[in-house]
């Protein structure tokens, strides 16, 4: 896609239509002119451009002369972003107040899929919030730095968080296990993965492109017993990575012995899905 194609999607995805748009940047980059000059430079209607015009106005994107000449001039780029941030920001939070109250949180333990990537980070953060106990994370760099304040967070309220990284980082508190073949893994991908499990109750398994702009595969659920199933996976290969982390140990079986005695299984700790999994009644 061309750059000029590009400025134009962009533009259409802050709501302005096809015309706006192009009228929108052909002002930005000219001198200010009529709505009549403008039509007959981009060969548009000339009626058709005077509603874009007007549109464009309300929007905050053109200003236009207060006179009879009416000429009208692009509003700069940054001012125009700005306000209509600002303006979305403030529709969001009128929206948000009025549904705050009517919907209901219906309790199912389907997988549901997830399209969207600022979704898919939305979801992880909510669940970070929701973690009571302890998390379990597997997540490739970039993805990783996105929700490395959520995962603070959790560990202020007291929450253990487990992560294996493919790059080194540092996240006090954190137990942190670093995959050894990390560059192969990376490589192998090309993408990047997300992956969490809460308390052995609910997960989310994402895979993305490098941009982080395109969902290849991603669900959601709060199958209990398929939390716990990818709970005891995902702590299982980060006890194999710390293991091979001490290859070269000089005390390689007395590592060892100390990386297993620590591994947290569900006999030996605490995780509210195992026991609603087996409470009895």
């Amino acid at each position: 896609m061309k750059s000029k194609d590009k400025i134009f999607e962009s533009l259409k995805q802050l709501g302005l239509n096809n015309l706006e748009a192009e009228v929108y940047m052909h002002l930005l980059t000219n001198h200010p002119m009529t709505a009549y000059k403008v039509g007959k430079e981009i060969n548009k209607p000339t009626a058709n451009v005077y509603k874009a015009i007007e549109s464009l106005s309300k929007k905050g994107a053109v200003i236009i002369e207060d006179n009879k000449n009416k000429h009208c001039k692009a509003v700069s780029s940054n001012e125009f972003i700005n306000h209509y941030e600002k303006n979305i920001l403030s529709k969001t939070k009128t929206v948000k107040s009025l549904l705050e109250n009517m919907g209901k949180d219906y309790y199912d333990e389907k997988t549901y899929s997830i399209d969207s990537v600022p979704l898919v980070f939305e979801r992880f953060r909510t669940m970070m919030q929701k973690a009571k106990v302890v998390a379990v994370i597997d997540a490739f760099p970039k993805a990783l730095n996105q929700v490395v304040d959520s995962i603070n967070m959790a560990i202020e309220r007291g929450v253990e968080v487990y992560i294996q990284t493919y790059k080194p980082i540092d996240i006090p508190g954190a137990d942190i296990a670093f995959t050894q073949i990390a560059d192969k893994a990376l490589s192998h991908w090309q993408s990047q993965q997300l992956n969490l499990v809460i308390d052995g109750e609910e997960y989310i398994v994402a895979l993305m492109n490098k941009g982080l702009t395109e969902v290849k595969q991603a669900s959601w659920s709060n199958n209990i017993y398929m939390s716990c199933i990818i709970h005891a996976g995902r702590m299982s290969e980060q006890t194999t990575m710390k293991i091979m982390s001490k290859m070269n140990s000089s005390d390689f079986e007395g590592d060892v012995k100390k990386i297993i005695e620590n591994q947290k299984f569900f006999f030996n700790t605490d995780v509210p899905g195992f026991n609603k999994l087996f409470k009895t009644k």
